[in-house]
């Protein structure tokens, strides 16, 4: 589907197929830049250090954002795919020639690793970046959508839901809402990423 995110029109996959990765792998060489946010989903699991069961969190998607397309990889082991799209998105993920950008991501960059075996070669933490280039050390607290707020890169967008938190996103009955909700902070991360990115390089050439 195509959407509407702040002033610019990307188009929306849910579905990780090859020609998805492929589509990455083009926006990516031309402008290096993907912003990246993850979905967590609770689930029970029983622990027996406790004996008892507990619900535990765990990243449920992965979401990649260029400048023309954000896309939804789900990290369901039940599906048959799930081997080769863990082989193509580590290989996605390793790929030194692309940054990789995200907000308050270091916490889910360890659970990736930790969990799925999946580690982001070339990654910018933009809290931190915005704070450096900024000199505003608040700016490490802000979310993607306060920081994009702040920057002035994207507008026009509500409060992210807390009901999301409660959503099963594996479930492949999400509604246009819930996607649209999901993929907002990931396209914020890339559009901070680019203006960070590009202010931090003037700043170093003067």
């Amino acid at each position: 589907m195509s959407t509407m995110i702040g002033k610019g029109k990307v188009k929306l996959f849910e579905d990780a197929t090859d020609l998805s990765f492929n589509r990455l792998f083009g926006d990516a060489a031309d402008d290096k830049v993907v912003g990246f946010d993850t979905e967590y989903s609770l689930e029970p699991k029983f622990s027996r250090d406790l004996n008892a069961h507990v619900i535990e969190k765990r990243i449920a998607l992965v979401k990649l954002c260029t400048k023309c397309r954000c896309i939804l990889f789900r990290l369901d082991k039940d599906n048959i795919d799930y081997v080769h799209l863990l082989k193509k998105l580590s290989a996605l993920l390793a790929n030194r020639d692309i940054v990789f950008v995200g907000v308050r991501k270091r916490d889910d960059l360890a659970k990736l690793r930790n969990d799925y075996g999946l580690e982001i070669s070339n990654f910018v933490e933009l809290s931190e970046l915005a704070v450096s280039v900024l000199g505003k050390p608040v700016l490490g607290t802000y979310g993607a959508r306060e920081l994009a707020s702040y920057l002035k890169v994207l507008r026009n967008f509500e409060p992210r839901n807390s009901t999301l938190s409660l959503i099963n996103w594996l479930d492949n009955s999400l509604n246009r809402e819930q996607i649209m909700c999901a993929v907002t902070d990931t396209y914020a991360a890339y559009k901070i990423g680019k203006k960070l990115l590009e202010d931090r390089s003037w700043k170093w050439l003067h």
